[in-house]
């Protein structure tokens, strides 16, 4: 980690959806270089949580920072902010009617962020980046999952984010293609991109994360190294978690 600087400060985050509190009181940091797994069951807030850090949920109360601004102020340009926050879903939410190349190429130069030609560069050197050179010309329905969830993340590093969001970026793979785009965000990973990411993938968390957080109930009950957080884990709902999914 060449820099150790705070990316995305959360303080005391909530979120209500009518009396259903799904986030309570959550505070944490994202710093520069860090892989964060966030772990939990399934309707615990993982999800809400890593779409307060974009504000495609905008939080009941609580602030995020992101590069020292906060970007739940009224007065932000919350387009702008994410031009810097790259975000893969679980569904890949490709452009069916556009190729592989155009799908790439759309943000940057929509954006007015390079021109045509240097996001047609960007996408040609991206599409080697992950192992897709020969897509280039094909449309979304002719590629596998995974190489979709591999464009999907493509698409995303077009902006040159500062910070990616992956939402459980697995989850609607078959279970053979889990693996290349799990191979695919451990490269990024060494290449020093920051990266939150919510999975249930406990290998990649373990192998590739710098921290690991586990949410339950809306909180944070516990977060730690991965070997610490796997090997000696605190928390008794922790430890009853990993007992049923390890």
């Amino acid at each position: 980690m060449s820099d150790n600087r705070v990316l995305i400060e959360v303080k005391g985050l909530c979120k209500s959806f009518g009396d259903n509190d799904v986030l309570k009181d959550l505070s944490t940091e994202i710093r520069q270089g860090e892989v964060v797994a966030i772990i939990g069951p399934s309707g615990c807030g993982k999800s809400t949580f890593l779409r307060s850090l974009n504000l495609l949920e905008i939080p009941t109360d609580g602030t995020v920072n992101f590069e020292g601004t906060d970007i739940t102020s009224h007065s932000v340009d919350i387009n702008k902010i994410r031009q810097k926050i790259g975000m893969v879903f679980q569904q890949f939410n490709l452009f069916p009617h556009m190729t592989i190349k155009e799908n790439i190429m759309l943000a940057p130069v929509k954006l007015g962020v390079m021109s045509k030609e240097e996001a047609s560069a960007k996408a040609d050197a991206l599409l080697t980046r992950v192992g897709l050179p020969d897509k280039a010309d094909t449309y979304p329905s002719m590629i596998s999952g995974g190489q979709k969830q591999r464009i999907a993340i493509a698409r995303a590093l077009a902006m040159n984010p500062d910070v990616m969001l992956f939402d459980e970026p697995t989850s609607a793979l078959d279970p053979e293609m889990v693996g290349e785009v799990l191979e695919l965000m451990k490269e990024l990973a060494e290449d020093g991109m920051t990266m939150v990411v919510v999975t249930h993938e406990m290998g990649f968390a373990r192998e590739v994360a710098t921290r690991v957080i586990f949410i339950d109930e809306g909180n944070i009950k516990e977060e730690n190294t991965p070997e610490e957080f796997f090997g000696n884990p605190k928390n008794p709902r922790l430890r009853d978690f990993l007992s049923k999914v390890l």
